[in-house]
């Protein structure tokens, strides 16, 4: 009878043997689940039967010890009740397993779940700057549908702009007449290269105005670069004192500069444009050396105009190969005389030369109302033919108009543009 009692009631160190082993297939299974714990667990405490560990987050910590508990409080409960079968005891381990197991699978994917939404926020709380990309040809041709629209503010006559800082690096070349502009070997062209940022699929009527000649009064040269908005083009004289200064000061403020060339006018000797002017009665290698001599007083300007020399600009075989060199140059060609029927802006279309046609002098009678009518035949031009090219003179009651004339652009649906924007847009003559 003892004998058969002793079998059924299982011994203390039976039981010791027991939960040590529950314990044991308990932390293996963890360790399993959570390779990477910072601390191995705790040895357990007498009494309670707690199992510690070292887990990032209290809210495993709180779960384990939550089913560790449970388990061995089961386990110790059944063996001082009798623990009736070995399969009691089997079950009661791997119950001790399986729950803790489901535990961690529940907060692995919480935590899987919750990292995936917070890298969701957190990237899209990330600033982000939208840059318009411009590219190095015809000004600054904006190419990607972010920059697109951008676009209004690159074309705000009144926005400052970068500029391509002069003389860029590939564009000069050196020679005893100073720094002469050049095609680079990549085949970057200064016209190009120092044109103000325009966003060219920009679809109303475009009118440039070229001021000038800059250069022959500091006062006049001061209020047109500081009072006129960046898109006003300015055409300096290259005869005019600290030439390279106004233009640098023109450019930083966004101006495009172009140089003007002293060609012949038909009123010359009593009307002389200066040094180095070309003349009807002078060979083409001397007039060549006269324009060389010119280009090489400055650096930064895109291309070159004729504010005055109608006789020059008028006579095929002379203007004929000024334009060669200057294309050869990569400059462009302001032809201004066009109003008089010059024949400059035609042979520089048949040449390849890049060219705009002036459409008149908007101040050859210097009063406010002849300005303004000369200024309403401007945006009639542009609407008609989708371009215009202004010119005009630096005179006070000049600049009063202009000022006050391109703040009325936008409403009228015109844009106000540098005047490489206008470079082969017009039809010659």
């Amino acid at each position: 009878m003892a004998t058969a009692a002793a079998k059924k009631a299982p011994s203390k160190a039976k039981f010791a043997i027991d939960v040590a082993a529950i314990r044991r297939s308990v932390v293996q299974a963890f360790q399993k689940l959570k390779p990477k714990r910072k601390k191995g667990l705790a040895a357990p405490i007498d009494g309670e039967r707690t199992l510690s560990t070292e887990i990032d987050t209290g809210v495993e910590r709180n779960l384990v010890t939550r089913r560790i508990k449970t388990v061995m409080g089961s386990a110790v409960g059944k063996a001082k009740a009798g623990a009736k079968s070995q399969r009691l005891r089997k079950a009661a381990m791997a119950v001790a397993m399986v729950l803790p197991l489901f535990g961690m699978a529940g907060i692995a994917a919480w935590l899987y779940t919750g990292a995936e939404e917070t890298e969701r926020e957190l990237e899209a709380a990330i600033p982000r700057i939208v840059v318009p990309v411009l590219s190095p040809d015809s000004g600054g041709i904006v190419h990607n549908d972010t920059a697109k629209a951008a676009a209004p503010s690159v074309n705000s006559p009144y926005d400052p702009v970068p500029m391509v800082p002069a003389p860029a690096a590939g564009l000069i070349e050196d020679s005893p007449r100073g720094p002469l502009p050049r095609i680079g070997a990549d085949g970057r062209t200064p016209w190009q290269t120092y044109a103000r940022p325009f966003f060219h699929d920009d679809k109303r009527p475009r009118i440039a105005m070229v001021v000038g000649p800059m250069g022959i009064s500091a006062n006049a040269t001061s209020r047109a670069i500081e009072g006129l908005p960046g898109a006003v083009t300015l055409a300096f004289s290259p005869s005019a004192d600290q030439l390279g200064v106004w233009v640098d000061q023109a450019r930083r403020l966004g101006h495009e500069v172009m140089l003007e060339l002293p060609m012949e006018p038909a009123d010359f000797p009593r009307n002389d444009p200066g040094p180095n002017t070309m003349l009807v009665s002078l060979d083409p290698d001397r007039n060549q050396q006269r324009l060389l001599s010119t280009l090489g007083r400055v650096s930064g300007y895109v291309g070159v105009t004729s504010l005055s020399g109608s006789r020059f600009g008028g006579t095929p075989d002379s203007i004929r190969p000024i334009l060669n060199e200057i294309n050869r140059r990569g400059l462009m060609f302001l032809d201004a005389q066009a109003g008089a029927r010059s024949p400059a802006a035609r042979e520089a279309t048949k040449i390849g030369l890049p060219r705009a046609i002036g459409d008149g002098f908007i101040d050859e009678v210097p009063s406010k109302a002849a300005i303004e009518a000369q200024l309403r035949n401007l945006e009639e031009a542009a609407r008609l033919d989708g371009a215009a090219v202004g010119i005009a003179s630096a005179y006070p009651v000049t600049l009063d108009q202009l000022s006050q004339w391109i703040a009325t652009l936008e409403a009228k649906g015109i844009v106000l543009a540098p005047i490489t924007a206008l470079v082969n847009k017009q039809a010659d003559r």
